[in-house]
């Protein structure tokens, strides 16, 4: 079973087991580079091999018999030699780099081009600067990208492009020839870098967002109130350092007064644990649901005082839900809690639209308020959704439309 299948295996029997195990899950797949770009390691040290071949025979074009020239040789036998750590590590180590590789991986490079280039400055015959050791460097970076979080992959990317720009600054006081030359070096070793990372960084999105829909899509049919997995995470380590704390007391001898340091301690750790039963920490089935996707929590505000969520039924909620990730499938992704792409404010029964005269029990509300709309239409889709959820109000306004929904 290959490591995606498995993942997946994993989040179908998660999401049977309840949201906390499918909060858990998430957070483990979040750091687990094997869901989104580990399976396509073995393409990415395929490519760059052949970037390195690439730069071999750049090499061979170039060469020359003199002695200064070893030290450009030395330069790829170093390159080879991480390639193959690369490689090899990730192999061993379950698909994952550690930082050390990664920045050894860098050092090994820049000292590759650095060497490189002194071995075609110190060629006395050489008209022409064609450094290779970029192709080779590009080479080493694209096969370490699915292994490695994305801003390590970006270091390596700043690391070579620097490089590079001082080739070609050094290559342009030589003449056009090598300016040229050394311009081509660069983009063969930038550009499938580059290339990579985002197509490592939409993988890394779409996965994120399958994720967060599965656990949202987990909470239809939880219980309508409850804890959420941040919350109970939150009390469980109040818990142990208050257990802690008091094994560190029942240790000091009879008689003897707590030192200071251990009182301020526990003075803090009841304060903590004063705010979180203030708080309450329950919260509805919605409020969850938003709070723990990666998208939705920067995207969308609740403002439910009453937990009238807590009523609606499997079905409604499946609706509701839908009508959420539509509204804001397209938001950008530095949206914030003080200015949400979507706000859901739930109204208590009566203040929602008129029911009909033979309906004499009021019903609660909820009122989508959606900004930006000028730039971010609505989808067209959701509008069936509303009609399904119940009777509904639009009023559209500058930049923002508002649609009142009275829970049917």
């Amino acid at each position: 079973m290959s490591a995606l299948s498995a993942s997946l295996d994993q989040l179908a029997r998660s999401n049977r087991a309840g949201s906390a195990a499918l909060g858990r899950l998430r957070a483990r797949l979040r750091q687990d580079r094997n869901v989104s770009a580990g399976h396509l390691g073995l393409g990415f040290a395929i490519i760059g091999g052949l970037l390195m071949v690439r730069g071999l025979a750049s090499l061979a074009w170039s060469w020359t018999d003199e002695p200064a020239r070893a030290l450009t040789a030395l330069a790829w036998v170093l390159l080879a030699v991480a390639f193959a750590l690369v490689v090899l590590a990730a192999r061993r180590s379950g698909g994952v780099l550690s930082a050390r590789v990664s920045y050894a991986v860098l050092a090994v490079g820049v000292a590759s081009l650095g060497l490189d280039l002194a071995g075609f400055l110190a060629d006395s015959e050489s008209t022409l600067l064609y450094p290779t050791a970029t192709i080779g460097f590009g080479g080493c970076l694209f096969a370490s990208l699915p292994h490695q979080p994305l801003r390590r992959s970006l270091e390596g990317a700043w690391v070579l492009a620097a490089g590079g720009v001082a080739l070609i600054v050094t290559g342009a006081t030589l003449g056009a020839e090598s300016l040229s030359a050394c311009v081509t070096a660069v983009l063969l070793g930038l550009a499938p870098v580059l290339a990579g990372i985002s197509m490592i960084q939409v993988i890394d999105r779409h996965v994120g967002r399958v994720i967060d829909h599965a656990v949202a899509d987990s909470l239809v049919a939880a219980p309508a109130v409850g804890h959420g997995v941040l919350a109970v995470s939150e009390l469980r380590r109040m818990d142990a350092d208050a257990e802690q704390l008091l094994a560190t007391v029942a240790r000091m001898p009879a008689g003897r007064a707590i030192d200071a340091a251990t009182a301020a301690d526990a003075r803090a750790l009841g304060d903590q644990l004063r705010q979180a039963l203030m708080a309450d920490h329950e919260q509805s089935w919605l409020q969850i649901a938003v709070t723990e996707s990666g998208h939705l929590s920067r995207t969308v505000r609740v403002n439910d005082p009453a937990v009238l969520a807590a009523d609606l039924q499997p079905e409604q909620r499946r609706t509701l839900l839908a009508l959420v990730w539509l509204c804001v499938a397209a938001a950008p992704e530095s949206g914030s809690a003080v200015s949400p792409a979507l706000e859901l404010a739930f109204l208590p029964s009566g203040a929602g639209p008129a029911a009909p005269l033979h309906d004499a029990r009021p019903r609660p509300s909820v009122v989508f308020s959606l900004a930006d709309t000028d730039h971010r239409p609505i989808d067209p889709a959701a509008w069936p959704l509303f009609v399904q959820l119940g009777p509904h109000t639009v009023d559209l306004r500058a930049g923002r439309l508002l649609v009142q929904t009275e829970l049917a």
